[in-house]
């Protein structure tokens, strides 16, 4: 549970701060409310889609057990993804900042 609350922590200032960069500083707790939730989702499904390939068979398998334990840290599941893929860090980054791109357009919408 803790890993899941780190995790949602870090998107969910990634994400109100894109809304706040967007001009959507002002709006409503009730709106952030309703939308944060879904684009913190969308960051994870799109981290998800840009790590996983990179895994190779044993450490698919490395990362099963590991989310498998009961008390695993985010320190151990960071540590995982910074020893099985090349270039984590950027990974991550240019993830979310191509994210961050496609955000901005959908909330210009709203």
């Amino acid at each position: 549970m803790q890993q899941e609350i780190a995790q949602f922590d870090f998107l969910k200032v990634f994400i109100e701060k894109t809304l706040d960069e967007a001009g959507f500083e002002n709006l409503s707790e009730e709106t952030r409310a309703a939308y944060v939730p879904q684009f913190i989702a969308e960051a994870e499904r799109r981290l998800g889609l840009a790590l996983i390939p990179k895994l190779d068979e044993s450490a698919v398998k490395e990362l099963e057990s590991l989310l498998k334990r009961e008390n695993f840290s985010p320190e151990d599941l960071q540590q995982f993804w910074l020893n099985n893929v090349t270039n984590f860090q950027a990974t991550v980054e240019q993830t979310l900042l191509d994210f961050k791109g496609e955000l901005k357009d959908i909330v210009s919408t709203l």
